[in-house]
């Protein structure tokens, strides 16, 4: 098994590279809960078209795989040093593919974003300050917590006042974003599973491989259980011949989920989600603007709060000791060598 790295952490250049890998990932996932949303009112129901896109996810995991020439030895890796947790990290991804593919339609790409964005981050927050993902404990200073407050308020603002404009009714509207809020919160702890895998096996895309593979299974039997209850029975799947696109959420998801694999060994779990929030709120406004569904000033408002908390939070570059010369920024907001290094969609 590949030993995690002992240097002093990544370089300036490296950190910058992982924030951008990370914004990218996150303007993906707002790109793939529109998709996976449509797929799911063009016919296919929110858990067809969320066991798809996880079907979709791990067939490009392994196409990656093939095409890259490691099969055998990404199997003989699994063989030798493939523990059950790294498979069982997949499910942790379930509920936010869920929680999008049931709430795009009905609150929009933002409001939705802002939900999920607002679990992730308190996720983080909690995450680091046990250690989970990190060389030790970042503890909860004012700035981080002040980030968790506001990630909290900002989902409020954004349910609560952004569904003014919206058909459906408010407990929907509430139910939903604490639904996405969950999610959220879950997918904070895979992309830390994800990030120890990588540490371990010294690759991103096996990370991404055992994730889809787990997340798959457990989605897999879910669908099997409600087919033979009949609750698929209204199921029609669109054409793919006119609507292929419909079904680019597992691709999305690959970049994803292999994408903030390795960005996370880099920024840590709270890093990751401070990167993500940028890519992921400006893709899902420019996404509801170009769909018609048009951005409530609420959810700009909201947007601002958890984007704005989350940079104070981490702060300038080489504050409080911690500067990039040892991987991080501010208070510790990005770690050394974040989850490589540490002890989790």
């Amino acid at each position: 098994m590949r030993q995690p790295s002992t240097m002093s952490g990544p370089t300036p250049s490296l950190l910058r590279t992982a924030v951008v890998v990370a914004a990218i990932c996150g303007a993906v996932v707002a790109a793939q809960g529109r998709l996976n949303g449509d797929l799911s009112t063009a016919g296919a129901g929110a858990l067809v078209a969320s066991w798809l896109s996880y079907v979709g996810t791990l067939g490009t995991v392994v196409v990656a795989v093939v095409a890259r020439g490691t099969l055998r030895s990404t199997g003989s890796l699994l063989r030798r040093d493939g523990r059950w947790w790294w498979y069982a990290v997949g499910t942790f991804g379930i509920p936010i593919v869920l929680a999008m593919t049931v709430g795009v339609p009905v609150v929009g790409v933002a409001i939705a974003s802002v939900c999920a964005v607002a679990g992730q981050t308190v996720s983080g927050l909690v995450l680091d300050a046990r250690g989970v993902g990190v060389p030790e404990p970042l503890r909860p200073t004012r700035r981080r917590l002040v980030a968790g407050i506001a990630a909290v308020a900002g989902l409020a603002v954004a349910v609560l006042a952004g569904s003014s404009d919206l058909d459906s009714d408010l407990a929907t509207v509430i139910g939903i974003g604490l639904a996405l809020f969950a999610g959220g919160v879950a997918l904070g702890g895979q992309q830390a599973g994800n990030g120890k895998v990588t540490s371990l096996a010294g690759d991103p895309v096996v990370a991404g491989l055992t994730t889809a593979t787990g997340g798959t299974v457990v989605i897999s039997a879910i669908v099997g259980v409600v087919a033979m209850t009949g609750g698929l029975g209204s199921v029609a799947l669109p054409s793919v011949a006119e609507n292929w696109q419909l079904y680019l959420g597992g691709p999305l998801g690959a970049v994803i989920t292999v994408g903030a694999a390795w960005a996370v060994r880099h920024l840590g779990t709270f890093g990751l989600t401070l990167a993500i929030v940028g890519g992921q709120m400006a893709a899902a406004i420019v996404l509801d603007v170009v769909g018609g569904v048009g951005v409530h000033g609420a959810t700009l408002l909201a947007a601002s709060m958890i984007v704005g908390a989350t940079v104070a939070a981490v702060g300038r570059a080489g504050q409080s000791g911690a500067g990039l010369g040892h991987g991080g920024l501010g208070d510790g907001g990005l770690g050394d060598g974040g989850l490589g290094d540490g002890g989790q969609g």
